[in-house]
């Protein structure tokens, strides 16, 4: 759920910063814009294979308990952090129920909390490493 939420995060704002126009230009065009979209993208990219890589190996049937960890606490904050950087491009349209963003800023915030907060799967993942 955390990745997709990062990537329609992506998705919307694509969309969106190919119609807004600011300054006589759709704001796309505009190198912050770019920037913040391509981490954004980057997060929902990295967050996607640390859940692939957890899944390879519980279909391998190998241990996959600090991947399984790691894919969640890295795919929650990518949630997190698209939103928040999804509601700063669309401005105050970011809050409002009209547009998927805000929603998205609202659900995101569940998904570091459900199955386990962030310092859980940091605490699991510290003892696979061996750390007591």
């Amino acid at each position: 759920m955390s990745v997709g939420l990062a990537q329609g995060c992506v998705d919307e704002c694509l969309r969106y910063v190919d119609e807004r126009e600011a300054f006589g230009n759709k704001i796309g065009a505009y190198q912050a814009m770019q920037f913040k979209i391509a981490d954004m993208e980057t997060r929902a990219h990295t967050a996607r294979l640390a859940y692939y890589q957890a899944a390879a190996k519980m279909l391998r049937g190998e241990p996959f308990k600090k991947e399984a960890a790691i894919a969640k606490l890295v795919s929650s904050n990518a949630a997190m952090d698209n939103a928040r950087d999804a509601t700063q491009i669309f401005g105050g349209y970011g809050f409002m129920n009209e547009f998927p963003v805000g929603r998205f800023y609202r659900d995101a915030k569940i998904l570091e909390v459900g199955e386990g907060t962030s310092e859980v799967q940091r605490m699991l993942i510290a003892r696979e490493l061996g750390l007591t």
